[in-house]
């Protein structure tokens, strides 16, 4: 009660990639965070997935397309706690990593409808971004650059960022390599922690909801 009112966004990652324990474990943390809020009168929460959709009758037809594609899944708003207790068990992950092409769409809406507010992007992800269409190829430095500069254009904004990066077993030099492309995306507001510990994430959050 001694901080300003605040907005905060969790975006989350919903790619192919993302399936199985690493999926779980977010979920796990997400739930937990929105339950906190729910008990807090002065912060407002939306929860957003993001992936791709495809149209048309096959990937080979001249009608298929994919998109960029951003649900909103939760607004404490104008949603009860409920919608997350008995819908959230059956979202699951599908498509590619599209990343920062979402990013936009986020900001605009924090900026437009909450600037009396402290603004904070929480993002969970779990590395490389990746999206193709037959007009885009959204990979490699390109994709990498471009996520990037959406998040300094959150910063730029006045929306305070953190972005948790979701590992799995793998090799040392895999695991090496996204964090340090995690990094390059996110800067010095990537984490990389155990997410199912609700004190672990609790207190990373906590150290940003209390910077002046």
């Amino acid at each position: 009660d001694s901080y300003p009112d605040a907005f905060l966004h969790i975006s989350v990652d919903a790619s192919g990639s993302m399936n199985g324990d690493k999926w779980k474990k977010t979920m796990t943390s997400v739930v937990a965070m929105a339950k906190a809020i729910d008990m807090i009168s002065n912060v407002d929460l939306v929860i957003s997935f993001r992936s791709t959709q495809a149209s048309g009758r096959g990937y080979r037809s001249r009608s298929y397309q994919s998109y960029p594609l951003i649900l909103i899944a939760y607004d404490s708003r104008k949603d009860s706690f409920t919608k997350v207790k008995t819908l959230f068990k059956y979202l699951d992950v599908a498509g590619t990593t599209p990343e920062g092409l979402c990013f936009e769409a986020i900001m605009n809406d924090m900026i437009s409808s909450e600037r009396d507010k402290e603004s904070y992007f929480l993002n969970f992800s779990d590395g490389m971004p990746a999206f193709n269409n037959k007009g885009i190829n959204y990979t490699g430095e390109t994709a990498l650059n471009h996520t990037k500069k959406m998040v300094k254009e959150f910063r730029n904004k006045g929306i305070k960022v953190l972005s948790y990066f979701i590992s799995s077993e793998r090799s040392k030099n895999r695991y090496r390599l996204e964090s340090k492309y995690f990094k390059t995306m996110y800067g010095s507001d990537s984490q990389h922690i155990d997410v199912t510990s609700v004190m672990a994430v609790a207190k990373t959050m906590n150290k940003k909801f209390l910077e002046k």
